[in-house]
């Protein structure tokens, strides 16, 4: 068995993006392949009921890395993969 390399972790496999695609797209209500502040605070609180809305927006700045106000499937993937 070989070592696991910086590209095994960078890429996930087609099974988790699989799985993250679920996640994503079962939060993504209104289905325009974006997670909005709302959905992604709906999302947080299914997880942990006791976050709050700001604690909810800290995280969903820091993973809207490009700025434009929605997390994109690709943000969601790398958050989800601690990137």
């Amino acid at each position: 068995m070989r070592d696991r390399t910086t590209l095994d972790y960078v890429k996930p496999s087609a099974e988790e993006r699989g799985r993250l695609r679920e996640d994503f797209d079962f939060n993504d209500l209104n289905h325009d392949g974006r997670l909005t502040l709302g959905e992604f605070i709906r999302f947080m609180r299914s997880l942990d009921e006791d976050l709050t809305a700001e604690q909810c927006q800290i995280g969903f700045d820091e993973i809207d890395t490009n700025r434009d106000g929605v997390i994109e499937f690709e943000e969601f993937v790398a958050w989800s993969l601690g990137k």
